[in-house]
Order: structure tokens, then sequence, then C-alpha cells
């Protein structure tokens, strides 16, 4: 058996805190030489910037919790588009292995190549993730880690409505092994053998899984929206643990090293194909679904193989039918809020369960429809 990626484990660390850079003072003069995926070759210095919002986000390749961060980041950097904003991801790094590391993972930001270090040292960037944010003057407004910068931070710092936070920089002390708490393993190795999956308390297991499989789930889509032409291997073991609290965080880093061990990048798209629409039906006096009880917390009891009982809404109930059918399902219903469901039928059994909706008058109605797909493709070298 081939393992590609173990123990990877993070230690945290003691520290004393030292006031050097004053939130609502001017922030200090850097420049960044190089700069990708932006409108300009490189960053001369602040000024350069007047009259627009700055986030510098440090980070590196070797950095999980930086890795972790990277679809908050992009989404922020998406929802912050064609604003006086500018997001800067600064790095130490080399730029060929920046580039090689973007294959696999999209950075939405500019991408600062800082090989002298600049940038790093005027903010005293000793460890990543760091985040400084900067207001439209020039003025130092606050330090945020990444993976907590809201939209909204950037939309007050633009209106000029963000109120300065105390900074704090950080001196690491070394700690001793003996010491060192680990927080998160990850492991990925090929497998072969009887499948079997596991998740739950900040931990996720499966063994004997096929790839696309894998894909389908910590991706959260259906096994049939995950594309992948020549498997990079058959089947894989996956083990992750964490703490329940950092468990999504942990999803997103195993999701980044199972691209890179196995030179493959994931990438959304979407098809035209043929789908059941899930609506409601049109005859006279059909029955309604009836509605889940006022502040119900929607949850499924049992769900897949031919059952789904508890309650859920349309959207999750189709997600449901799509796991039994030979094409998609899609919520064309329109109905919003929970709703109760009791059915159990013969897995794949179209007409009894064609009868079971009809109880709710509910039907499927075929349809063509763009669908969201995951493809998997290697990483050219």
């Amino acid at each position: 058996m081939k393992t590609f990626l173990m123990a990877l484990a993070m230690m945290i660390g003691s520290g004393t805190a030292r006031a050097e850079l004053a939130a609502g003072e001017r922030a200090p003069a850097f420049r960044i030489d190089k700069v990708l995926n932006a409108p300009v070759s490189k960053v001369g210095s602040l000024a350069s910037l007047k009259g627009k919002v700055v986030f510098l986000d440090f980070w590196a390749t070797w950095c999980p919790p930086c890795v972790a961060s990277l679809p908050h980041m992009n989404k922020i950097v998406q929802a912050v588009k064609g604003k006086p904003i500018v997001i800067i991801a600064v790095t130490d790094e080399p730029a060929d292995t920046v580039k090689e590391f973007l294959k696999t993972h999209p950075i939405d930001a500019w991408v600062g190549i800082d090989l002298e270090k600049n940038a790093v040292n005027a903010f005293k960037a000793k460890s990543r993730p760091d985040g400084y944010l900067i207001g439209k003057d020039g003025k130092l407004l606050a330090r945020i880690s990444p993976s907590s910068l809201k939209e909204q931070d950037l939309l007050d710092a633009a209106a000029g409505k963000f109120t300065p936070r105390p900074i704090e920089q950080e001196e690491t002390a070394v700690q001793s092994s003996a010491d060192a708490k680990t927080y998160l393993e990850l492991k990925i190795a090929s497998a072969s053998g009887k499948f079997k999956m596991s998740s739950g308390g900040g931990k996720f297991e499966t063994q004997s899984i096929p790839l696309s499989n894998t894909i389908a789930y910590l991706w959260d889509v259906e096994d049939d929206q995950v594309i992948v032409a020549s498997p990079a291997i058959s089947a894989l073991n996956v083990y992750l643990k964490t703490s329940p609290d950092n468990y999504d965080q942990g999803v997103e880093l195993l999701k980044s090293a199972l691209q890179s061990s196995l030179g493959i990048k994931v990438t959304p798209e979407q098809n035209e194909a043929d789908v059941y629409l899930l609506t409601l039906s049109t005859a006279a006096g059909a029955p309604r679904p009836k509605p889940a009880a006022p502040e119900t917390r929607l949850a499924l009891t049992s769900y897949g193989g031919g059952s789904m009982v508890g309650t859920a809404d349309m959207d999750r109930a189709a997600r449901v039918l799509w796991s039994g059918m030979d094409k998609p399902v899609m919520n064309g219903t329109g109905l919003k809020g929970g709703y109760e469901f009791d059915m159990q039928w013969k897995y794949k059994d179209q007409a009894e369960l064609a009868k079971l909706l009809a109880d709710q008058g509910l039907v499927l109605v075929p349809a063509r429809r763009t669908v969201d797909f995951l493809r998997v493709t290697p990483v050219k070298p």
C-alpha cells in the first residue's frame, strides 16, 4: 500500500504580546516586487494603492490553515469585486512554487511574491496565516486572521466606518515536543478490499472507497456529479481527525491534500443534462406536502437506499431522491420551508416511489436543465 500523505500535525505554542504596529497610525511602508493574478506586475509602494482599502493576507503553500482559508477568501474577493478594495495574498516563496500550487488551489486575490520579505518584515509577519487591514488613507486599521475576515469589515473600511482595533504582535516561544499538542491528523493511502466509511465527532475515515465517491463526499455532491476521466488511483484509505469545532476546516485541508498528493485538480463545471423535476401535481384535488411544525429543526432520521423519513426542505428532498434515480433530481416545486416525509420504498423502484410522491401531491417530470458537476483532471507537470 502506498501512502501519499500522513501524520500532518500542528503544534500550538505560547507567546507574549508586544505592541509595535499601532492601529490608526500610518501603515508601514512596503513594496511587493512581483504580483500574479492582477492588473499590475508589482506594488511599488502603499501610495500606489492610494484611495483603496488594502488587505494583506500573509500565507504560504506549506501552511495548512492558510490553505483551508482559501475558499473563504475567494468568496470575499468575489463579494467585493468592483469596489475600491484590493486583497493581496502575500508569500515569500518563489514564483515557480506558487504557480505550481495555483494549479490545484485557485486564488482569486492578487498574489504577491515577496522574496525579499519586504512586506513580511514591515508587518513583522512571523507566523502564517496573518492579515492586516489598511484604510483608503493608508492608515493601519486592524490585524485580522484571514479566516476571520468578514466582507462587512472591508465594506466598512471603504465607507470610512471601520473603527480601528488594537494590534498585538506575538513572539512565539519554542515549545518542547513533550508539551506539543497535536490537533490535526490527516492520512491518505492507496487501498483495496472491503469498503467502509464512518464520520462523527471531528473524525472522518474511509477504507477502500473509490476516488470518485471520496470526492463526492468531501465536496458534498452526489456521486453522479463527479466526472473522473482517468482515475489517478482506484481506491483510497482516508483519515481525518481534529476537534469537532475545527472539522469543517479539517475537511478543507483534506480536500487540498488529496489534490496535491494525487496530482489532480477538482474543477467545477456546468453541463446541460436530462433531469427529473420534483414538482407539485396539477391534478384536480391533489393533496399537498405536509409542512413541518414551526420552529422545527429540519433533520432526516433516515434517508437514502429507498428511505426518506423526517423533516427536510424540498432541495434536500430532491437530493435524497436523486441517489436512487437514473437521472439528477432538481427541486421545481417553488415551496419554501420544511416538510414532513415518511416514505420507504424498494430502492430504485421508480413506480413505487412515484405512488408515494403522488400521495403528497408531488410528481417527477422529465426535463432538461443545467447541472453542476466536478471534473477531476491530472495536473500537467
